[in-house]
């Protein structure tokens, strides 16, 4: 069995800031309080043997520098967060929201069963009028859809806007929602919901950094203008499509979300089907959400730094870190891991800039 890349998919809010989720861990305290195992796989048809499982390893140890670091970090991720390794997945890069866009219209179209939507930002812009207008006439098809948003990033979409999604027949559930009327529970206003997930007939999932929203429009051609640089212009993010049997844990998330948000019971479609193999690619979900003890998300970040031993390449528009990060990175370049961060010059919070720019010294001053 050959296995070309070992991928771990991130589902949370910013990773480096924490508005609305989880604490930050001590993560050296938690990391060390782990007692790391063999590492374990899963296929379509459930774990894998350990004969299987060593395998695997040995595949994936071919390629990696350090040994002992793999196994590490492998065994420990397992250990924190819970979510399995699957094989036999396909994992596709999109680097920018037309690239997005459009291989979600493609995936929504060709969807025979449902159409799963969990999304922080919904605006009624032109991209958000063409995701409504689609996934209206695939509902009308028969094909079930159900839309969770979240009720701060939707402040801005007129309630109409939802309304006739479900008066279409679309399942729609408000997360968390402001209102003080109705309102479950006043304590968890700050706990927002930041993911931006897209299932399709269990088998294709796209998940990354890019709302339902017109300001992904732009691409990310080489060579733009060479003008000034206007605050309007687009948002630059990315996202993945996954297809293969990872998909299911992902559903798992989205369905943790409806229940935990007590929406209505949701239609009953085949929303864990048998997934056959898609490709080499092994893929580990990992889901956090505003009720963990601490970040899994966080946590799992740290670890994979302090365990890297060729490259750490960061790219994130609101970096604030905190001292166990900028200390997980100098020791990663001082140790003779190639750190290189990717971060704004200009974005949507000033304030987010400033403070991550007082970092920039330190970090530089440390291989950074």
């Amino acid at each position: 069995m050959r296995m070309n890349r070992l991928v771990t998919i991130v589902m949370a809010c910013s990773l480096l800031i924490t508005a609305g989720c989880a604490a930050l861990p001590d993560t050296e305290f938690l990391t060390d309080r782990y007692v790391t195992q063999a590492a374990r796989f899963e296929s379509a048809r459930g774990p894998l043997s350990v004969k299987q499982n060593a395998a695997i390893v040995a595949a994936l140890k071919r390629g990696s520098g350090d040994l002992d670091m793999l196994d590490k970090q492998i065994a420990l991720e397992q250990e924190i967060v819970g979510s399995p390794l699957v094989v036999g997945n396909k994992v596709t890069l999109l680097e920018d929201g037309p690239a997005t866009y459009q291989a979600m219209f493609a995936a929504i179209r060709s969807a025979r069963d449902h159409i799963n939507i969990e999304s922080y930002i919904i605006e009624d812009d032109e991209v958000g009028r063409q995701f409504a207008d689609l996934l209206l006439e695939r509902q009308a098809q028969g094909v079930q859809v159900n839309l969770i948003y979240d009720s701060v990033g939707a402040l801005g979409t007129p309630r109409t806007y939802f309304d006739r999604l479900a008066q279409g027949g679309i399942a729609v559930l408000e997360f968390n929602p402001v209102n003080p009327l109705t309102v479950k529970n006043p304590w968890t206003l700050n706990h927002r919901d930041h993911r931006k997930l897209l299932v399709v007939d269990g088998r294709t999932a796209f998940i990354g950094g890019i709302n339902i929203s017109s300001v992904y429009s732009s691409g990310s051609a080489i060579g733009g203008s060479k003008g000034p640089v206007d605050p309007n212009t687009g948002w630059r993010d990315t996202d993945i499509q996954i297809d293969g049997p990872v998909v299911g844990e992902f559903q798992k998330l989205f369905m943790q979300t409806w229940e935990t948000q007590q929406g209505k019971p949701l239609a009953r479609m085949n929303y864990f089907p048998e997934v056959a193999p898609q490709g080499k690619d092994i893929v580990r979900a990992i889901g956090s959400t505003p009720d963990d003890p601490y970040s899994l998300i966080y946590l799992t970040l740290i670890s994979a730094i302090t365990n890297a031993d060729k490259q750490v390449y960061i790219a994130n528009a609101y970096f604030v870190p905190d001292p166990q990060l900028i200390k997980a990175l100098i020791d990663a370049a001082a140790r003779g891991v190639d750190v290189r961060l990717i971060l704004p010059g200009f974005s949507d919070s000033a304030v987010v800039v400033h403070a991550g720019r007082a970092y920039y010294s330190e970090l530089r001053e440390g291989g950074g």
